[in-house]
């Protein structure tokens, strides 16, 4: 009864275009395409949110030079495994061709003929395919991020990967020293932070306002020593973290 049936599995492609209504050249590539699903975002920090919280398989930038390239690189450091086009709309200069290049940028010339483009950007979409493999031990690289809390506080970065049923493990890192929190189909399943444990390993990372995280995802903790779902976690939390900002105000003004 299923032979002869055909399984497709859709290239789930983030876009980011700062003017989609009257820059629409590269979106209309994809009006017939099938097989393939695809988002749009207008800024750089869209584009990093929703590939935080969303698996994509990859990222095509288009605009000016600079801006392009310039958020293709955001891409790039955030995700080192995330495949990434680049379309400027003008030739780039020799400069930002260099760094294209030193950040593995992939680049396809934005002045060249529609059908001429439109294969190359088809071609870059089709080798996403190629570049999904099973992966070892649980651990999928294609789906890693890295990021800075400076830009996006521990809980937002939480929230996000919990709201997407993310499976991995958060690893922070700062002068503080190095903590982990453990995701398992959007809950959050394990913490650790020095000799802490569980809730009160989260809300010590929760406290942090510098630093580097990691996440990869497929990374499953064993051990379970966080019970309650992450909304409330997130919500005790930030109520105490409040609560300490309020006192240190208070002694401030004394």
């Amino acid at each position: 009864m299923l032979h002869g049936l055909v399984y497709t599995v859709e290239s789930h492609v983030l876009i980011l275009n700062h003017d989609p209504v009257f820059e629409d050249r590269l979106l209309s590539f994809f009006d017939t395409e099938e097989g393939l699903e695809i988002r749009v975002v207008r800024s750089v920090s869209q584009a990093v949110l929703v590939l935080i919280a969303e698996n994509f398989d990859g990222f095509i930038v288009e605009g000016p030079p600079a801006a392009a390239i310039e958020a293709a690189t955001v891409g790039r450091q955030h995700f080192p495994s995330l495949k990434i086009l680049c379309v400027p709309w003008q030739r780039p200069p020799q400069n930002l061709l260099d760094e294209a290049d030193r950040q593995q940028i992939v680049l396809a010339d934005g002045t060249m003929s529609t059908k001429r483009l439109r294969r190359e950007v088809m071609h870059f979409v089709q080798s996403l395919e190629n570049h999904r493999s099973v992966p070892e031990e649980g651990i999928d690289p294609c789906h890693s991020l890295i990021g800075n809390l400076n830009q996006f506080s521990a809980a937002e970065i939480l929230q996000m990967a919990c709201l997407s049923q993310r499976s991995g493990r958060f690893t922070f890192k700062s002068s503080r020293g190095k903590s982990e929190i453990y995701l398992h189909h959007g809950s959050v399943r394990h913490a650790l932070y020095g000799t802490l444990e569980g809730e009160a390993a989260v809300a010590e990372i929760f406290r942090w306002r510098q630093g580097r995280f990691y996440f990869e995802e497929g990374l499953i903790s064993h051990a379970h020593t966080v019970d309650r779902p992450w909304a409330h976690l997130l919500i005790d939390n930030l109520q105490k973290l409040d609560e300490t900002l309020d006192v240190a105000t208070v002694k401030i003004h004394q």
